[in-house]
């Protein structure tokens, strides 16, 4: 008996890994391009699109670096007042707040990697983009900023 329970153990062990592994993969984002326009200029990156339940339940976890023009976009659907935190995320982040128009409506700076505090909106919002702590001090990119993508409405 001990024989069957130390290989069912294994085999779930294994399909565990197998889904973990396919879970967290970076590849099962889609990409996009955004553009922030500021006093300073217009600024482009290129963006992992969360627009599922699943995906924007995993978002940045355990990526150990992003290159300075990436980030991720949380695509939720419509407005609302949106938490996030910070848990298995291994890098330091600026997050953004973004209406449906594209304004930017609040900016977290520098959040603090692994913890567990809520970051809350302070206003309902349809996205949040993250962006690697300290991109938005150093490109001059605001609070009242306007980005560009498909999800946003330009009127």
């Amino acid at each position: 008996m001990a024989k069957y329970v130390g290989k069912l153990f294994c085999l779930l062990g294994f399909l565990f890994g197998l889904t973990a592994s396919n879970t967290l993969s970076e590849g099962n984002f889609s990409q996009s391009q955004i553009l922030i326009v500021s006093k300073s200029g217009t600024h482009k990156f290129i963006v992992d699109i969360a627009a599922t339940a699943a995906q924007r339940q995993v978002g940045l976890m355990f990526r150990q670096k992003m290159a300075a023009d990436q980030g991720m976009l949380f695509d939720f659907g419509e407005e609302k007042l949106i938490s996030m935190w910070m848990k298995n995320t291994l890098i330091s982040l600026d997050m953004l707040f973004v209406d449906k128009t594209g304004t930017i409506l609040q900016i977290e700076h520098a959040t603090i990697p692994m913890s567990l505090d809520p970051i809350s909106g302070n206003a309902p919002a349809l996205s949040v983009i993250e962006l690697n702590a300290g991109v938005t001090k150093e490109l001059g990119i605001f609070e009242g900023d306007q980005v560009l993508h498909d999800i946003f409405f330009q009127e």
